[in-house]
């Protein structure tokens, strides 16, 4: 490549370290996501209900909550920040007319394009790839601040979020108050509009959902054997419900803070293994010793208190702290092993799976799609708890074989390959010579 002359990263160009900790990654956000594919959400938020099911759903959704909710999300977010800066600084040591930016905001406008084919078409409402292209757009200005410049701005980030969500904490309180103090008058208390004692209602029941609903059985049905229109129609609902609700008003500020640290990350060189080995252990001891008592403490809380919706708004406070903790846990870990076993077997096969991120998170979308939807086997809504995770296991096998044997004769995985030909403006080679 010669000056001037832009193109995507070669593969001496890699850090394989970095592969390998995305390649954990992305397999890993499937320890989570595959409850919301394998069945109603209600499953995940109140495993009580379904006791009866099999698979120790309760049992299962404690571990799985203390050791990887929301950190696999983190760590995700994290390497997406680095990634972003790691290519912008190679397109800026390029020289590239005009600035990196045009490069740059063409790859996160096609980004964002695969986010919603992922929504609407490989039909996965809890697609991540489109926020993570509006969370990109804010980090292009920021690329040349310090380490300490972008942790500062992460923590303002985590701050705003928390703010916000003890603004709802304190909202709810306010509405059981009014309820509980109408329940005991026997007529509205002070205040107490209707519709603010339906909407505490509302509250308690996404709190504690009861399975055997009217409403979550007719969903379990279209999702597993309704015809092809009902199966569409409700997957597009969703989508698009959960991108306004979820994806813009919360996982916005989530994602865009973890990207900050991962920023900050590279930058220090903890990402790229040019810091000292204590930097590692360090991360490590701090981010499980804060990170895991404190997701330990907020599980056992839940269950002890049936799943308490006040105590769920709470715990939201410190979400962000216990999820980038433990994330920073497993980062650390990952990378003391990079470290320890340079090359490994095992890193190099996890390491094809990172350079084929993007195919890997949207081929789950497609498999999952198929295993559990009623245009695929219609298995939504049978299994649940330790019973998932032989799927899990399953989907991980195929993908580190697919992506071992793809990049065997490819130089990119063939969503990789698309995005960077439309990123360039140019059709990049795609066999290895």
């Amino acid at each position: 490549m010669t000056p001037g002359q832009p193109g995507p990263v070669t593969r001496a160009e890699r850090i394989d370290a970095l592969d390998t900790t995305r390649g954990v990654a992305v397999l890993g956000i499937l320890l989570m996501n595959i409850w919301s594919f394998a069945g109603p959400q209600a499953i995940y938020d109140y495993p009580v209900a379904a006791a009866d099911w099999g698979g120790a759903p309760l049992q299962t959704w404690a571990v799985m909550h203390t050791l990887f909710e929301g950190s696999q999300r983190a760590l995700f977010s994290l390497l997406f920040g680095a990634g972003m800066l790691l290519m912008v600084n190679r397109l800026d040591e390029q020289g590239i007319p005009g600035g990196s930016g045009r490069i740059y905001y063409r790859r996160l406008g096609f980004l964002l394009l695969f986010g919603l084919f992922d929504l609407f078409v490989l039909l996965w409402p809890a697609d991540i790839l489109f926020v993570y292209g509006l969370c990109g757009l804010l980090l292009y200005p920021l690329r040349r601040r310090s380490v300490r410049t972008l942790l500062l701005l992460a923590m303002l980030v985590f701050a705003l979020q928390a703010t916000l969500r003890y603004m709802d904490w304190q909202h709810k309180q306010q509405l059981q108050a009014e309820y509980v103090a109408t329940q005991l008058a026997g007529e509205p208390a002070a205040g107490a509009a209707p519709e603010r004692l339906a909407e505490w209602a509302a509250v308690e029941a996404r709190a504690r959902p009861d399975l055997n609903s009217p409403k979550i059985q007719e969903s379990i049905r279209v999702q597993s054997s309704g015809n092809l229109r009902e199966f569409l129609v409700s997957q597009w609902q969703t989508s698009f419900i959960l991108l306004l609700v979820v994806g813009i008003k919360s996982l916005l500020l989530d994602s865009l803070g973890a990207m900050l640290v991962g920023m900050a990350l590279l930058r220090a060189g903890v990402l790229t293994l040019r810091a000292p080995a204590r930097v590692y252990v360090l991360l490590l001891v701090v981010g499980y010793g804060i990170g895991l008592p404190l997701a330990a403490w907020e599980t056992s809380a839940l269950i002890l208190q049936d799943f308490d919706p006040l105590l769920k708004a709470r715990n939201l406070l410190h979400y962000d702290l216990r999820r980038i903790a433990v994330g920073l846990g497993h980062l650390s870990s990952l990378l003391l092993l990079c470290r320890a076993f340079p090359g490994g077997w095992l890193a190099q096969r996890l390491a094809a799976v990172g350079r084929m991120a993007l195919s890997n998170y949207l081929g789950q979308s497609l498999l999952c799609g198929l295993l559990f939807g009623s245009i695929g086997m219609g298995l939504y809504g049978q299994f649940t708890g330790y019973y998932l995770y032989g799927l899990v296991l399953l989907i991980w096998a195929a993908q580190i074989a697919f992506s071992n044997a793809w990049l065997a004769h490819f130089r990119y995985g063939p969503c990789e390959w698309l995005w960077r030909s439309l990123t360039y403006s140019a059709r990049q080679p795609l066999r290895l010579n």
